[in-house]
């Protein structure tokens, strides 16, 4: 983790698995500028995926009712944050309804990211974590959360999302996977066709655009 040194905001970098702030703790409020961040309910359990926070997302308005950090927040990519300072009632009162509007965007994403097959989770969750802009035509790049991670997010077992990725690969639609990143044909990503059973490791892809040869 290190902060930079500007004149009157804190610009904080988190590595891959780096906390932004613990559940409990009292802080600040905090904008997200890059990468991604997984809010965790703690239970005796363990940490419990709530919900994936993108670029431009405000973290931790609970603070703003003198309440502590309900979630943790840990980055599962590498990322950047800046503290929102707030000084008045009115930015006070917009960043609320900032927050609402966002709370309403994210929802939507965790249901695509919770409900229906697998394949389509963990392809919702790599389209999100492309970087906006990216062009249709050519390879798309993300930074890839690891295994354990998407697995949590996408509710499915690491051997769940191995396999998916495995056809990916076969099937030329992930043209290359690293341990911290991957590249991919964005526009076959978004058109690919899932039959069911794909999951299995002899699972196949069939694609609405190009057949694999």
């Amino acid at each position: 983790m290190s902060l930079e040194s500007p004149s009157s905001l804190e610009l904080m970098h988190l590595a891959c698995g780096e906390p932004l702030f613990e559940a409990g703790a009292s802080g600040t409020v905090w904008q997200l500028e890059s990468g991604a961040v997984r809010l965790d309910r703690m239970d005796r359990e363990g940490p419990r995926f709530v919900h994936l926070a993108l670029p431009g997302d405000l973290l931790g308005l609970e603070l703003l009712a003198a309440y502590p950090y309900a979630y943790t927040a840990r980055a599962i990519v590498p990322s950047s944050a800046r503290q929102r300072v707030l000084p008045g009632e009115t930015q006070r009162r917009m960043a609320l309804i900032e927050g609402l509007l966002q709370q309403q965007r994210r929802g939507e994403d965790v249901v695509k990211l919770r409900s229906g097959p697998a394949q389509d989770r963990l392809k919702h969750l790599l389209l999100t974590l492309t970087p906006e802009g990216t062009p249709w035509s050519g390879e798309g790049t993300c930074a890839l959360p690891t295994i354990k991670d998407m697995a949590a997010i996408i509710d499915t077992a690491p051997e769940t999302v191995s396999r998916i990725f495995a056809n990916l690969k076969r099937t030329q639609i992930l043209a290359g996977r690293q341990r911290q990143g991957a590249s991919f044909s964005l526009s076959r990503l978004v058109q690919a066709e899932w039959p069911s059973g794909m999951t299995r490791s002899d699972g196949s892809l069939r694609l609405g655009v190009l057949s694999p040869t």
